[in-house]
């Protein structure tokens, strides 16, 4: 197996990869498993209940203007842009007569959407769409969609 690791993985990457997850440490994977169902039932993730319900805690203050921004369920006073995005997302509006569809693959609740939406709000249409886990789909289309964000599968 290490050696195909070695043959797929280029150097840089797997030094990077296991400075980030070191032998012994508590992430990364290990484990023989008769089943992807088996490794899933020892394992904890991103699916779990308790981070939609922190991740909805902070999104609904972010909507209703408690809060600024949004990364990750953490709350911030103050946004954090990325211009190139922002720019990147103006330029494409642009390009398409100040129209822009966003398809956005693990999106959360929108987080990238609140980021952004400032910047975005000269263009004549803006379509931002969320493909997410189940759950925050549900979420989302529940307490945070409009005619802007829309939640799917």
């Amino acid at each position: 197996m290490k050696q195909l690791i070695k043959r797929l993985i280029p150097k840089r990457i797997r030094v990077r990869l296991q400075k980030s997850f070191p032998i012994g440490s508590k992430y990364g994977w290990s484990g023989n498993y008769l089943s992807w169902t088996d490794a899933e039932k020892k394992s904890t993730g991103y699916d779990k209940i308790e981070i939609l319900e922190k991740v909805k805690a902070a999104i609904l203050k972010v909507k209703s203007g408690e809060a600024a921004y949004e990364r990750d369920s953490v709350l911030f006073d103050k946004i954090a842009y990325s211009m190139p995005v922002v720019e990147s997302l103006k330029m494409i509006g642009d390009l398409y007569h100040n129209r822009l569809h966003v398809l956005d693959f693990g999106g959360s609740l929108g987080s990238s959407y609140f980021q952004n939406r400032n910047f975005l709000k000269e263009l004549s249409e803006l379509q931002w769409s969320v493909i997410e886990q189940k759950h925050f789909v549900q979420c989302g289309q529940k307490l945070i969609q409009d005619e802007q964000l829309k939640f799917f599968y």
